[in-house]
């Protein structure tokens, strides 16, 4: 964090120097002419961006009649986008911006820390977001939302959520410091009528004279562009970093016996795509901790994997696909003593939720067996938006093998959702 202090008294030091009245000191730091004069030169290109136009209202995207917090959520980031924008023209706001999301464990910059690490800019974003009656601490007290359809047998279910205001980068280990950023309000496009923009986002980008463009932004995009990708987000301070190392799986000879699941479903009330079309993305994350304690990826090096995309129509439906779920791993965990931290057995630790590219990580669970402890995370908007386990019970879900080895299925359902694994002979 020194980096960002001295860069941050650097950019203090300017900002002063530049400043007149607190009307001038906003337009001065945000339009870069004189501090761009001593910053290192921005580097306007566009890496891998497809400038796709898009000309549906953003106002109206915000919207959301079936779930009113949600709305006001979209709002606030929308507002908070167009008071934090102008900044992305300033090299030493973006580079500070990426210091803290590498140093956080979510992949985002919390813009509350601004105030300690660059007030500069901390108060440069209120004067402007002043104009409709906010601040960033009055905006982070309404990042609050209530679950969607609770369950009253588990109160905790119903817990308001809480976070705060962020800039989430999902390209972060592939950025190029020296090129302008891409900012986006994280806002979702109405893909109701062309499926073949399903899961972009609003964003913007400037032109070296100044000109701002509106363009699509897809997790494709995401994936091969070097432009920081800057993410407006409400961001969850529950997520941890696993400090463990994840080893890929290990070479083992092949056996006959393998596990996958085969039914799924997403129950009627807890299909979390947008109103504005789109599918669920039914996806799953699991771990394996050996009996050494070493942790162990089972599908990628990221921990998780699509499972299907649940059409609107299918919610409520059970559906059928084969998915590999784990190898054979032995010895066993004891499946009748969910409660108990197990050793010298393979632990499959698993959750399902709904995956959102464009959201910082939500946690999934806290596991711990053979002296090692992971935790389990998904990218999403909410923190409710999972589907097997309440993420405070995941460590008692571990995969049963012998359960589903001896009857050849096991069911693993929750309220929200269904999910079959079976034992696969080869």
């Amino acid at each position: 964090m020194k980096k960002i202090k001295i860069l941050s008294l650097i950019g203090i030091t300017l900002f002063l120097l530049n400043a007149c009245n607190k009307e001038t000191e906003f337009e001065q730091n945000v339009s870069g002419n004189q501090m761009l004069k001593f910053a290192p030169v921005l580097d306007y290109s566009l890496d891998n961006i497809p400038t796709i136009a898009y000309n549906q209202d953003v106002e109206n995207l915000l919207l959301n009649p079936d779930d009113r917090d949600d709305e006001k959520i979209n709002n606030y980031l929308y507002q908070l986008s167009i008071a934090t924008r102008d900044l992305i023209k300033d090299a030493n706001f973006n580079r500070i911006i990426i210091e803290m999301a590498l140093a956080s464990p979510n992949q985002t910059a919390n813009l509350l820390e601004l105030e300690v690490e660059a007030p500069e800019y901390f108060n440069a974003i209120n004067n402007r977001l002043s104009s409709k009656g906010l601040s960033l601490r009055a905006l982070a007290d309404g990042l609050t939302h209530a679950p969607v359809n609770p369950n009253p047998e588990f109160p905790e279910t119903a817990e308001i959520e809480r976070y705060y205001p962020a800039i989430f980068i999902p390209n972060l280990d592939n950025v190029d410091n020296a090129k302008q950023p891409i900012i986006s309000p994280n806002i979702e496009v109405d893909c109701r009528e062309d499926e073949s923009i399903e899961d972009n986002i609003i964003a913007w980008y400037f032109t070296k004279n100044g000109d701002l463009h509106e363009i699509l932004l897809s997790e494709k995009t995401s994936l091969l562009t070097s432009n920081p990708l800057f993410l407006l987000d409400n961001a969850s301070s529950k997520v941890k970093k696993n400090e463990v190392a994840i080893l890929p799986p290990e070479e083992e000879s092949k056996t006959t016996t393998s596990f996958s699941s085969h039914e799924y479903s997403i129950e009627n009330g807890y299909g979390y795509e947008s109103w504005l079309g789109g599918k669920s993305e039914f996806c799953v994350q699991a771990y394996r901790i050996a009996p050494n304690g070493v942790v162990h990826w089972i599908y990628n090096s990221s921990g998780w994997k699509e499972i299907a995309k649940v059409k609107r129509n299918d919610i409520g439906d059970l559906l059928y696909k084969w998915s590999h779920h784990a190898s054979n791993w032995q010895p066993w965990s004891n499946p009748w003593t969910p409660n108990v931290i197990q050793y010298g057995v393979n632990m499959v630790y698993w959750n399902t939720y709904e995956r959102d590219w464009n959201r910082s990580p939500k946690e999934l669970g806290t596991c711990t067996a053979n002296g090692a402890t992971i935790y389990l995370s998904g990218k999403r908007k909410y923190t409710s938006e999972w589907y097997a386990w309440i993420p405070s019970t995941a460590h008692t879900h571990y995969t049963r093998f012998q359960w589903v080895y001896y009857n050849w299925a096991h069911w693993n359902s929750s309220w929200k959702s269904k999910f079959r694994l079976w034992r696969v002979e080869i």
